[in-house]
């Protein structure tokens, strides 16, 4: 089991100045410091800030907004593509999330699409996990 990154006291001073700017989106914030949104949140919380809203919070009020259209139309099409509501990696069922191959919200083909959990989404985007890897799987 891999430790997990702590941000220097330096850092988490840079980091609480940029979180400040609600323009900046997190997956920015992730590239800067060269971390995951989990040790950014814990770094946040460890000294005391609120962290922003995004439940419950549609287009611009949510702060992971990146434009596009509603995802819940691009559920249902992924969900009619693998007949199931869970992770095409583990097949965990609590929370999925529609993933687009091609990070294109408004590109709603089924085959761009794709239902993973959070945290395989997460790696996805990191670049851990590859299509490759996932398609060899199904």
């Amino acid at each position: 089991m891999s430790r997990k990154r702590k941000l220097t006291d330096k850092q988490i001073t840079e980091l609480i100045g940029l979180y400040a700017n609600l323009k900046i989106k997190m997956e920015k914030l992730c590239k800067a410091f060269n971390a995951s949104d989990d040790t950014i949140v814990r770094a946040m919380k460890k000294k005391g800030l609120a962290m922003r809203k995004t439940v419950g919070f549609c287009d611009e009020e949510n702060s992971n907004w990146k434009g596009g259209r509603s995802l819940h139309y691009a559920k249902n099409v992924a969900l009619r593509r693998f007949k199931r509501n869970q992770c095409v990696v583990c097949g965990y069922k609590n929370s999925v999330d529609v993933h687009h191959w091609d990070e294109n919200n408004e590109n709603n083909k089924p085959d761009n699409l794709i239902l993973l959990c959070p945290n395989h989404h997460r790696e996805v985007h990191l670049k851990i996990l590859s299509k490759s890897n996932i398609i060899k799987g199904l």
